[in-house]
């Protein structure tokens, strides 16, 4: 038979109930509580989703608010644009209408002219194109005062474009005859250049060409006119104006025209400090000084 003492509980044991006891409400508080941070982890969770949808959203509605914004300012530009255009479109051609009939009404009353004059005019155009010495032949065969202002205008305009296209064609030739050498063949198309012209941006280059032929040529006299045509036309200072100064005072002296000579040299110290060639110009000042000084003390000698 058991004894009821041996059924009692030991210290020892009713220590260790008390622990599992105490140990399974702690691990039922953790479970507890681990339910608990989950469920707000997941409340915090579903705000946050929440919150960012919400955020999400109202970037998108302010981008499409953005980009409609855009769109209407870009279609009122354009608009404003093409209104623009259409104005000044509508405007040209108003323009051009009026010209156009302008144009038509001249044709028409030149077509209706029947005179020697139209006719000759008719047929110098036909030659504009072609041969400009011919075009200038045919024009002089007409009678410019028989015409209205407004055709003479358009004639005369005509006339000085293709008289200056010429002239420029026989510069050119001229040209190449002095590359060539050949310097009173040159002077020859620069004459011709003048007589069918003498305007244009290449005339003073004519003038100082022509002088330098006409210097090279042995033409003296010649050379010195046109180089006083030269330097009264050139206004522009350099390397050419510089030598046809000095190669002037070089005529003179060949010319045995001292005291003009002398005259001319001191002009052009004075007025063109910075010539190229002014040291040379002062020694054949000085040596000109010198000769016409010894020739008066010869005369005087022979008195």
């Amino acid at each position: 038979m058991t004894d009821p003492r041996d059924l009692r509980e030991t210290p020892e044991q009713g220590k260790t109930a008390s622990d599992i006891k105490e140990l399974r409400k702690l691990v039922i508080q953790s479970l507890n509580t681990i339910n608990a941070v989950d469920s707000g982890l997941r409340n915090v969770a579903a705000k946050v989703n929440q919150k960012d949808k919400s955020e999400l959203n109202k970037s998108f509605f302010l981008l499409v608010l953005l980009s409609v914004v855009v769109v209407l300012a870009f279609f009122f530009y354009f608009r404003a644009e093409v209104t623009h255009f259409k104005e000044k479109l509508g405007t040209s051609q108003k323009q051009n209408e009026y010209i156009q009939k302008e144009i038509k009404e001249l044709k028409d009353k030149i077509a209706a002219t029947e005179n020697t004059d139209i006719k000759a005019f008719n047929l110098y155009l036909a030659f504009k194109e072609g041969d400009p010495d011919q075009a200038i032949k045919k024009y002089g065969e007409f009678n410019l005062s028989a015409l209205s202002r407004l055709e003479r205008f358009v004639i005369e305009t005509e006339v000085n474009q293709i008289k200056q296209k010429a002239a420029l064609k026989k510069y050119d030739e001229g040209m190449t005859l002095f590359d060539r050498k050949s310097y009173l063949a040159a002077v020859e198309k620069f004459d011709e250049s003048l007589k069918i012209s003498g305007v244009g941006k290449h005339v003073s280059s004519l003038f100082y060409y022509m002088s330098m032929a006409y210097y090279r040529a042995g033409e003296i006299e010649k050379a010195s006119i046109a180089f006083e045509r030269y330097l009264f036309i050139n206004t522009e200072k350099g390397l050419t104006k510089d030598k046809a100064e000095l190669l002037l005072g070089v005529c003179y002296e060949r010319m045995k025209q001292y005291d003009r000579a002398v005259n001319f040299y001191r002009q052009v110290i004075q007025d063109n400090k910075y010539s190229r060639f002014g040291p040379t110009i002062r020694d054949r000042l000085r040596n000109i000084l010198k000769k016409i000084e010894k020739q008066k003390s010869t005369d005087e000698k022979r008195i």
